[in-house]
């Protein structure tokens, strides 16, 4: 019977653990640093991504909690982040665009929207051609004029 009630102490106490570490996954710290780092499941975000159905990608969860251990371990974000650097490569960062990629989306609106406008005004400018200028042939003109006064 002692067996027993220590290995439920046991059981209720491993619970009560991973509840706390699944809220202390999901804090500001831990997000912090996972918000640098790119996740490996393919499925393109950064390890501080919630995937569905149960809101964990099993790899970020895992790096999460690496994670938290180096953090209670007294290391800081970017010893963390060298640390995942050198574990895996530069791959695993997470490249913020610059300031090319931030301004290029409107740099191209705005050209485009210049060529726009510079296309209707030649277009408003032009001046239609007369009919029977100076390069029709008025033996033309006249055969035309008598073959549809016959249509009517």
């Amino acid at each position: 019977m002692r067996k027993f009630k220590a290995s439920i102490l046991v059981a209720v106490m491993t619970l009560a653990a991973l509840a706390q570490t699944a809220t202390e996954l999901d804090s500001p710290e831990v997000n912090r640093v996972a918000m640098r780092l790119n996740c490996d499941c393919g499925c393109k975000l950064n390890m501080a991504c919630k995937m569905p159905p149960d809101g964990r990608c099993p790899v970020c969860q895992r790096n999460k909690t690496k994670i938290l251990s180096m953090q209670q371990a007294g290391m800081n974000d970017q010893q963390i982040v060298d640390q995942y650097v050198a574990e895996n490569g530069k791959d695993i960062l997470v490249i913020e665009p610059g300031l090319g990629g931030v301004l290029g989306p409107y740099v191209a609106l705005g050209m485009g929207l210049l060529a726009v406008i510079y296309i209707l005004r030649r277009y408003m400018r032009m001046k239609p051609a007369l009919a029977g200028g100076p390069d029709v042939d008025p033996a033309t003109l006249a055969q035309i004029k008598k073959e549809t006064a016959n249509l009517d």
